[in-house]
Order: C-alpha cells, then structure tokens, then sequence
C-alpha cells in the first residue's frame, strides 16, 4: 500500500479533530517511511475495525503501553487480533509482531490516511 498525500479533506478531518498526526522517529518502516515523515492517523472505530493486510496502523506497544508503533499489518485473525510487521525487518531496533506476537484489538490507535509531510532525508556519504 502507497500513502498518498494528504488531500484538502484530511487537512479538513485533523482540524476537526477526526485524524490524528504522528512523526516517524525510526528506520523500521523503510522505504515506506523515514524518520522525519509526518503521517496522518484516522482513529475512528470503523478505521480499526476495518484494518485489513497491507495496511499501516499505528499501535500501542503490548508490553510497553507508552511505546507507540507503526507497523503494517500482516494478517488478521479470527480473534480480532492483529500480526504487525516492520517494513525494514533488517533493522537491528524493530519491534513488531516477530517478537511479542499479535497484538489486541483494543491497543490499536488507529489506520494511517496520507502523508502531511514527506521528510527528505538523504544519506550524506563524504
């Protein structure tokens, strides 16, 4: 799944207080996401009840609830419960549903929109 940019609606949606905004602090998620991107969250209950494969949600940490991570979702399962995956998976700091197995329903945040802004990060090789 792409994100797209956001659009004069999702701007609409966070002013309203419908949407979310949240800044991308590791490497996890590349080449999705660096660190620098801001990204735009719908937190709404259809939004976490319709997360499907493919899609990047934003979750509190099982064993850390004041960790929050953006993940993408690998699998649903029966139960409600969520498989997260990183992107990056080579990255030595990812945490996701390899380590601490799926995650809750009730610890979703909610389901990434668009970008509000794309960090232009660039390795500096002298």
């Amino acid at each position: 799944m792409s994100i797209p940019p956001a659009s004069f609606t999702e701007y609409a949606l966070w002013l309203l207080g419908r949407r979310r905004l949240f800044t991308i602090f590791n490497e996890s998620m590349q080449p999705t996401l660096k660190p620098g991107d801001k990204v735009f969250v719908d937190p709404s209950w259809q939004a976490r009840q319709s997360l499907k494969p493919g899609d990047i949600a934003i979750a509190h940490h099982p064993f850390q609830p004041n960790l929050k991570l953006i993940k993408r979702v690998q699998d649903v399962f029966y139960d409600g419960s969520y498989y997260l995956v990183s992107d990056n998976a080579s990255e030595l700091t990812a945490q996701d549903s390899r380590k601490f197995g799926p995650v809750a329903p009730n610890l979703i945040i909610g389901r990434v929109t668009s970008f509000f802004y794309r960090s232009e990060n660039k390795l500096n090789l002298s």
